[in-house]
């Protein structure tokens, strides 16, 4: 199902939040350090598509269309209550449909952000599940930067 251990982990992880981790700690904001414009690593910094980070916002960036999410959750547990690594996560709409999930650092890589908007669930679905595929299967073809390797852009 999965083509790679880091799409697996972030595929329980995911899940984790969604199932109602209610307890999971969440930092006030994104920490300053991520603040910016982050645009696809192979293309130049002047990109029409991007991550747009802000204090209590993420802004999805795709040419004229942008949608920006506040209520930001950064969960302190998202990796397990062991996790020493350098990965910070953020969850836009975190008390509510949380559309897609920012990797900062990802796979521990210092200075690299991925964005996960879809994962394909195969089987059987409740309507439910189905309605939030089919959100974010839309949301990933608007903005085509899922589990792309994003850079800084100064």
């Amino acid at each position: 199902m999965f083509a790679d251990t880091s799409a697996r982990v972030r595929a329980v992880a995911a899940a984790a939040v969604l199932l109602g981790a209610a307890h999971v700690l969440a930092q006030a904001s994104i920490p300053p350090e991520f603040h910016g414009d982050w645009a696809p690593a192979a293309a130049e910094c002047k990109s029409g598509v991007r991550l747009r980070v802000a204090e209590g916002t993420l802004t999805l960036i795709n040419g004229q269309d942008t949608q920006t999410w506040g209520n930001v959750g950064v969960p302190t547990t998202f990796f397990g209550p062991d996790y020493t690594g350098i990965s910070v996560v953020a969850l836009p709409d975190f008390d509510a449909s949380q559309p897609f999930t920012a990797y900062f650092n990802a796979d521990e890589k210092k200075g690299v952000t991925k964005v996960n908007i879809y994962n394909e669930m195969r089987g059987p679905m409740n309507p439910q599940v189905a309605a939030i595929q089919a959100a974010a299967r839309k949301l990933a073809a608007r903005f085509p930067l899922n589990d792309v390797p994003l850079k800084k852009c100064p």
